[in-house]
């Protein structure tokens, strides 16, 4: 069960603050650095005109979207705080320039440049004191989420040991466990600090109980929350809804299965797609041919039936980088395949072998990102070895994706090493985010130009 909750009054005194100074942070160097940066090019002074702030100001707002503040969620680290800072600065200033350079042919690329470094230095120095300040209140018994137990059943227990001793928790303090004693519930909670109340009673068989402790909360504005049995189910990802008068269980909840998400999805995945097969691929290709055509005899394409969505087969394209082989639908590569050529282990190393698939996420078949496609023969075998297996298949299989960002990339030797890509598969199935997708983007490249050890 996760706890952290939204709360509109942390909202309000915590993120709004911080968006309103970051905002006058970027403001601020913005209007410093046009009093002292030499332009070189006559269009470039288009950036002194008032006008251009308002391209600074959507880029900030659309990545605040993307990427909300969140320095006063409980778990939250100081290198997750530097990176969202590093996201928002590429995505505002990204966004501004290159508004300004569509609609004004104008990119003072050294500007933009120096102008980021210093966004991000000083506002991850700003969030880390903010960030600091609020632990030492918190460590001062401030901001503290204080939680009342209803109940005396494994669930009820479960829980406390949960508050109590997770390092993720940490700031929710159980102030008290009740078993079925209703008048002592509402003595205490009407006479103390009580923030969220978690009832484990079973509505069906204690209805009158489970009613009064809500109307109680209800009058002293106290979060509410049913604990339920799902000891039954593997998911975490549960949604309720209503049926006349019935309650239904959705037990995993797919953000992708919104129309207005999948059309957000499918819109980015048009657009950067259409972006590299134009402006770049062309050269790509030119360089691979090339190569490719001197290091074995061969297509420059390789093409390979994979799995799709909904487990419909489709055909995936790639840099061809290995010799011709009988294999090829059957055998992953491993580290010192005798298949490969000199050239194609350059493209794997380097991922070059993947950029045909923008040709797959253009035509549909596959998005940018989500799990890698797998061939159909594995997807036979892991069928029958791997729990929820196909449940990855509910989304386009992408480019790259969670799981491969997260470790999981390249040969899989062990089933466990499988079932391990797909419960990644799956988490990002059921956390789906614009702002996730963008940092899977950002991860990915930089693991590609860290050297990435699994690419083979």
């Amino acid at each position: 069960m996760n706890l952290k909750t939204f709360n509109t009054k942390e909202f309000f005194y915590y993120s709004v603050p911080v968006m309103l100074v970051d905002l006058a942070i970027h403001v601020g160097i913005f209007e410093w650095m046009l009093s002292w940066f030499k332009f070189t090019s006559p269009e470039d002074f288009v950036l002194t005109r008032p006008r251009s702030l308002y391209f600074l100001i959507v880029g900030f707002i659309i990545a605040m979207v993307v990427l909300p503040v969140r320095l006063h969620e409980r778990g939250y680290n100081w290198k997750k705080q530097i990176l969202r800072v590093l996201y928002q600065c590429l995505i505002t200033l990204g966004i501004f320039a290159a508004s300004v350079d569509i609609l004004f042919y104008s990119f003072a690329g050294h500007f933009f440049l120096y102008e980021g470094m210093m966004s991000v230095a000083v506002i991850s120095i700003w969030h880390l004191l903010f960030r600091a300040a609020i632990l030492a209140a918190r460590k001062k018994g401030r901001n503290k989420i204080h939680v009342v137990i209803v109940g005396e059943n494994e669930n009820a227990g479960r829980l406390a040991d949960i508050i109590q001793s997770s390092a993720d928790f940490a700031d929710y303090k159980l102030v008290a466990e009740f078993g079925e004693d209703l008048p002592a519930i509402k003595q205490y909670i009407e006479n103390n600090k009580v923030h969220q109340l978690y009832c484990s009673l079973n509505p069906a068989i204690k209805t009158g109980t489970v009613n009064e402790i809500i109307r109680s909360c209800e009058n002293l504005f106290i979060d509410f929350y049913y604990v339920p049995n799902m000891d039954g189910y593997l998911h975490r990802s549960m949604t309720f809804s209503e049926m006349g008068p019935l309650t239904v269980v959705k037990l995993r909840d797919e953000p992708l299965s919104n129309p207005v998400n999948a059309a957000v999805k499918r819109f980015f995945d048009i657009i950067a797609s259409l972006l590299f097969l134009v402006l770049i691929y062309p050269f790509v290709w030119c360089f691979v041919a090339i190569g490719t055509s001197l290091s074995s005899p061969g297509p420059i394409l390789f093409k390979q039936k994979r799995t799709g969505y909904k487990g419909r087969p489709f055909t995936m394209y790639k840099f061809r980088s290995m010799k011709v082989n009988a294999d090829a639908d059957k055998l992953q590569a491993t580290a010192d395949d005798p298949r490969k050529t000199k050239f194609g282990d350059f493209l794997r190393r380097t991922s070059i072998d993947e950029l045909p698939q923008f040709i797959n996420v253009l035509k549909g078949d596959m998005s940018i990102i989500g799990p890698r496609p797998h061939m159909e023969l594995h997807t036979e075998m892991y069928t029958k070895l791997v729990d929820e297996y196909l449940v990855r298949h509910m989304v386009k299989p992408g480019l790259t994706g969670w799981a491969q960002v997260n470790g999981c990339r390249g040969e899989t030797k062990t089933t466990e090493a499988m079932a391990d890509r797909v419960r990644y598969d799956i988490w990002y199935i059921e956390h789906w985010t614009l702002g996730l997708d963008v940092k899977i983007i950002l991860k990915t490249i930089a693991q590609i130009l860290g050297g990435d050890k699994q690419a083979y």
